[in-house]
C-alpha cells in the first residue's frame, strides 16, 4: 500500500518537495495551477497523486485534483479541520462568490480570469439592509482580504486596497463551498443566503467553510 511513498522517503530533495506541498495544501486549503506561488506544488502533487492520496487518506482527508480548472483541494471525511466564519466574514465571502458567479457567467470560458474592483465589493455590501451591519472600513477590508488571500480564494492585483479601483482576482476555489449544481442554481443560492441576513438572521457563525 505504501510503495508509492518509498521513492519519496528515500530522497531528501523529494521529501522536502513533498513536505512543502503537503503543508501548503493543509494550511491554505487550495492549490492552484494558475497562481504563481502554488503552480510548482500543483504540478508536483498532480504528478505524485497516488502518494499524496495515501498520505492524506491516513490523515482522514480526501484529495481532489480538478485539472479542468487547475485546482487541488482536500476535504476532511470527519467534518473537522474547517474554518468557521463570523457573520461579517460569511457575508463578505458570499458577496465575493456572487460577484464571481456574475462575472464568470459573462465570460466565454471558465479559464478566463475573473476580476472585480474593490468598489464592486463595497457597493454590494452597502446595499444590504442587515440589522446591526458591521461598518466596512479600511481596517475591516484589509483583514477580510488578507483572510481570503491566505486561503487562496482571491488576490489583489495592486497593493492599495483602500483604492476602490484596485482589482481583485477571484479564484475558482471560491466555488468549492457550494455543491456543483449548475451556475443558475449557485447564483440563486448565494443570493438567497445574502437575503437571509437581510431578514434578520443574526447567527454569529455560518457554514461558509473551507474544507
Amino acid at each position: 500500500m505504501f510503495e508509492p511513498l518509498e521513492p519519496i522517503a528515500s530522497s531528501s530533495s523529494q521529501k522536502e518537495k513533498f513536505s512543502r506541498a503537503a503543508n501548503n495544501l493543509l494550511n491554505r486549503c487550495f492549490i492552484l495551477k494558475k497562481k504563481e506561488d502554488t503552480r510548482q506544488d500543483y504540478i508536483y502533487i498532480k504528478d505524485n497523486r497516488e502518494s499524496f492520496g495515501i498520505f492524506f487518506d491516513m490523515l482522514g482527508y480526501d484529495i481532489k485534483i480538478d485539472e479542468d480548472i487547475g485546482l487541488i483541494s482536500i476535504k476532511n471525511r470527519n467534518g473537522t479541520g474547517r474554518l468557521q466564519f463570523t457573520k461579517f466574514q460569511s457575508i463578505m465571502f458570499l458577496i465575493i462568490k456572487l460577484l464571481y458567479l456574475e462575472k464568470r457567467n459573462d465570460l466565454s470560458t471558465d479559464g478566463d480570469k475573473v476580476t472585480v474592483s474593490v468598489q464592486d465589493i463595497r457597493d454590494k455590501y452597502n446595499v444590504l439592509k442587515i440589522k446591526n451591519k458591521q461598518k466596512l472600513d479600511k481596517n475591516s477590508e484589509r483583514e477580510i482580504f488578507a483572510l481570503f488571500k491566505r486561503y487562496n480564494l482571491i488576490r489583489n492585483l495592486s497593493s492599495d486596497i483602500a483604492d476602490g479601483e484596485t482589482r481583485i482576482e477571484i479564484y475558482p476555489s471560491i466555488m468549492i463551498a457550494i455543491p456543483n449544481e449548475g451556475i443558475t442554481h449557485l447564483y440563486e443560492s448565494v443570493k438567497e443566503r445574502l437575503e437571509s441576513y437581510e431578514g434578520g438572521d443574526d447567527a454569529d457563525d455560518a457554514d461558509e467553510e473551507t474544507e
